[in-house]
């Protein structure tokens, strides 16, 4: 990557963001990140640019949990910049307890798939005036959890489990990831998931057993592997996506880490893959109607 290419991370000013950050500091690009705290987004600009030697680095607020707050991302962006090589949507949350967000959505559901399908689709014109405009979604191996309709019960008012929300919230990241990659096939942007691997972040470190009861049984053991798990080993794939020259073409690929994985053939479903499409194209519009009022 050289110099000129300019890349926005969301949700980077700790965790597995803020190394993806570092790193494309590191090797060049100009870098714009994304989160709701002032106070550690600053901390973590200075960080960066210390780390990096790159001063070509910057901040804006955004609440992931928001959609609303996700398009005036959009647009402070759109307004500010006139192209944009790389988009990673890298910003994600469980849960313990079932929430509801101010706009009426199950909590995890939002940050994990329904603002990164509104931040992508409205940054797309940007991203199509780059040379070869990539896009990454970082999703979870918990994908495979999720053995049902993705699309039934959106709302989780029964039965609800932080890790199975999530577990379908990023299965619908990744459906619209291989869909996205079609509706982009004739245009220079490419569109890839990855899954980073475990990683002692802030959300790991919020984690309790009740989230995942599965793992109840053998907590202290989870809680040892996910310490010694680092986040920026975690960062690699997402920096690999972004900026490697092997995979310069690749699109609608699933990444497990650094290497490419084929995916169960019923998740190549056109037809759920369009479902997926459509209910991110009519929150998105809703959404776009409320914040044009």
């Amino acid at each position: 990557m050289n110099t000129m290419k300019k890349a926005l991370i969301t949700g980077a000013t700790a965790g597995i963001g803020f190394h993806v950050a570092q790193e494309l500091a590191i090797i060049g690009a100009q870098v714009i990140i994304t989160g709701r705290n002032r106070e550690r987004a600053k901390q973590a600009v200075d960080t960066l640019r210390h780390l990096s030697g790159n001063q070509r680095i910057e901040f804006l607020p955004a609440d992931a949990s928001s959609i609303s707050s996700t398009l005036q991302l959009a647009r402070q962006v759109s307004a500010e910049h006139e192209h944009l090589d790389v988009l990673i949507n890298n910003v994600g949350g469980l849960f313990v307890d079932r929430q509801v967000t101010t706009e009426g959505f199950e909590a995890t559901l939002v940050p994990n798939f329904l603002s990164p399908f509104a931040l992508t689709s409205e940054l797309l014109p940007l991203l199509k005036k780059s040379e070869q405009g990539r896009i990454v979604n970082v999703v979870s191996s918990a994908f495979g959890m999720w053995h049902d309709d993705p699309l039934v019960a959106l709302d989780f008012e029964e039965d609800y489990q932080g890790l199975q929300a999530y577990a379908r919230a990023k299965l619908l990241n990744l459906l619209w990831t291989l869909t996205l990659s079609r509706r982009l096939q004739d245009s220079s942007v490419t569109v890839n998931a990855t899954n980073p691997g475990m990683a002692w972040t802030p959300g790991t470190q919020a984690l309790t057993p009740q989230a995942v009861p599965a793992w109840r049984f053998i907590w202290p053991l989870v809680r040892l592997m996910q310490k010694r798990a680092s986040p920026a080993k975690a960062a690699r794939s997402s920096v690999f996506l972004a900026s490697a020259e092997a995979v310069r073409g690749i699109s609608g690929a699933y990444f497990d880490e650094m290497k490419q994985n084929d995916l169960p053939a019923h998740l190549l479903d056109p037809e759920l893959q369009k479902r997926v499409w459509d209910l991110g194209m009519r929150v998105l519009n809703q959404q776009r109607a409320l914040t044009e009022c």
